[in-house]
């Protein structure tokens, strides 16, 4: 799989690496160490929110969902200004660190269709989805992160671990949680990934999706795989399991056909009907939003395709 031409550093050339003092790291947050403090120690540091999970436009609920419909919702939990601003300057110096050439998400100049393009000569795809990803990475191993791996000073430690957890997890809704999701988790991805380029398959992680190609798929690669997930604490969604042979497979919303790229038959559908909705429309204000979504769905169709070529 190709990286990008994205300028990057190694973990250890990291602004954040082998920080000794509260007073630098406030320095390196871009902070004082006076800000640091009173972010620290804000009363409310989140804004939770309930987002629906079947679509992008329905409102958000600013009050926990009835218990009959707590499935379909997620919780997000939204930091307010200052400690989002601090969560994006370690998302940032992060986002700088190399990452493994099976890494997609979060990766800057990497999108979901770089994702599915990894698996273009594949005949066989074995798809998997970590539930709860981010509230699964607990505050010990983002401890361990900074402190053994990044080698930062028990107080500063305590400090970053403080500045992007809450109640003891990732939260959902912050900018820092899917690099640290990743970075938290370093041995079980490098455990996977050996066991996948052992079995001569090609695997790539997009954020909580794991797909695994190859001209075969070994069934003791999966479940060799899946023990590595589990052992680390996590569970895996068995609804979003899918294994195929010699077919078409969706792989984060593209599908891979015959060593080819292809726009999903449900994403042509919209741009069919909207074309509809378009034709009948008689309201301006309709009518160009309607074509901005037509425009959109175009360029997306193009990006896919392209990169097959």
């Amino acid at each position: 799989m190709s990286h990008r031409a994205v300028k990057s550093h190694d973990l250890r050339d990291s602004a954040l690496f082998n920080i000794g003092t509260r007073k630098k790291l406030a320095s390196v947050l871009l902070c004082s160490p006076d800000h640091l403090n009173l972010v620290q120690k804000l009363e409310v540091k989140y804004k939770k929110r309930w987002k629906p999970k079947d679509s992008d436009t329905a409102p958000w609920l600013t009050q926990p969902p009835a218990p009959h419909e707590a499935d379909c919702f997620r919780p997000i939990d939204i930091p307010v200004d200052p400690l989002k601003k601090l969560q994006g300057r370690i998302a940032d110096l992060l986002s700088r660190v190399k990452a493994p050439p099976y890494l997609c998400s979060p990766v800057r100049g990497v999108s979901y269709v770089d994702n599915a393009r990894a698996h273009i000569e594949g005949s066989a795809f074995w798809l998997l989805d970590i539930a709860d990803y981010f509230p699964s990475c607990t505050a010990n191993r983002v401890a361990w992160f900074f402190r053994t791996v990044m080698k930062c000073a028990p107080d500063v430690t305590a400090i970053l671990v403080a500045i992007v957890t809450d109640s003891g997890r990732l939260p959902q809704g912050s900018p820092s949680s899917p690099i640290l999701a990743y970075f938290s988790n370093l041995k079980m991805w490098g455990e996977v990934a050996a066991l996948v380029h052992r079995a001569g398959c090609i695997l790539s992680v997009y954020a909580d999706d794991i797909t695994i190609s190859g001209k075969t798929v070994p069934g003791a690669l999966v479940w060799n795989v899946k023990q590595t997930i589990v052992k680390n604490g996590f569970r895996l969604k068995r609804e979003k399991e899918v294994s195929l042979v010699c077919c078409p497979a969706d792989i984060t919303g593209v599908i891979v056909r015959n060593g080819s790229l292809k726009l999903p038959n449900r994403q042509l559908k919209k741009i069919v009907e909207t074309k509809k909705l378009l034709r009948a429309s008689t309201d301006k204000m309709t009518a160009d939003k309607l074509k901005t979504q037509i425009a959109g769905r175009l360029a997306q169709r193009r990006q896919i395709e392209c990169a097959s070529c």
